[in-house]
């Protein structure tokens, strides 16, 4: 799932685990560069029933990291 995020591409995926589970993960784009990869998050801990929901929170993980980035500037 791709979004764009305060100029920032990000793409939500959700990672398949054994026994129909997901794990999230976030992939966040330079905004001048949209094919470079700035940023790869994932959260093994955080385990979803539906893939759905892992993409999701996979975004906000995205949201999360680029909120901090503006943050410390």
């Amino acid at each position: 799932m791709q979004h764009n995020y305060k100029h920032h591409p990000i793409h939500g995926f959700a990672v398949a685990e054994s026994g129909m589970l997901w794990h999230p993960r976030g992939l966040v784009f330079d905004p001048k560069r949209s094919t470079r990869e700035v940023k790869r998050l994932e959260c093994c801990e955080i385990i979803s029933t539906s893939r759905e929901e892992a993409e999701e929170y996979a975004l906000i993980l995205c949201r999360a990291w680029i909120d901090g980035l503006k943050a410390g500037k």
